[in-house]
């Protein structure tokens, strides 16, 4: 597995996805809605201006790839995906893939509401057990 330098103590190594040449794609940890997603620069880089054509061609790719699998999966399919980079706690960079729902979905026997659909996200620290995010790793990855 790819070294997590965004994760030393691997805290939430529960969430990983896939590798891919430059990125790696995690579940989240905060479900602000259902199915949210990081993006990490391998490389050890805090910024959008340091990335080379080659990383930004691969996120492209990345993320279109994430987006079609979440699109695929009968549970989630979001009506539309959000994208921050923030890198105000963590200073790697890193995206925050955020689906958004027109609809409810239910998801291990809970309602998940899209509250603020049509409107940015509000972001907040909604932190879920590794149990949800297993639920979730497992569910994407059929897909994948």
């Amino acid at each position: 597995m790819v070294n997590r330098v965004w994760d030393k103590e691997n805290k939430y190594k529960e969430g990983f996805l896939k590798e891919y040449k430059y990125w790696v794609l995690e579940v989240s940890h905060s479900q602000n809605t259902l199915g949210c997603y990081i993006i990490f620069a391998k490389r050890e880089i805090e910024r959008i201006s340091q990335l080379t054509t080659e990383e930004i061609n691969e996120l492209k790719d990345v993320m279109k790839n994430v987006e079609e699998v979440l699109m695929k999966t009968t549970e989630l399919n979001p009506d539309r995906f959000n994208y921050l980079q923030l890198g105000n706690i963590l200073h790697h960079l890193h995206f925050h893939g955020i689906p958004r729902y027109k609809s409810v979905r239910k998801f291990a026997g809970k309602d998940w509401v899209d509250t603020t659909w049509g409107n940015p996200p509000v972001w907040s620290q909604t932190k879920v057990g590794d149990d949800l995010v297993i639920k979730l790793r497992k569910l994407i990855k059929k897909n994948l």
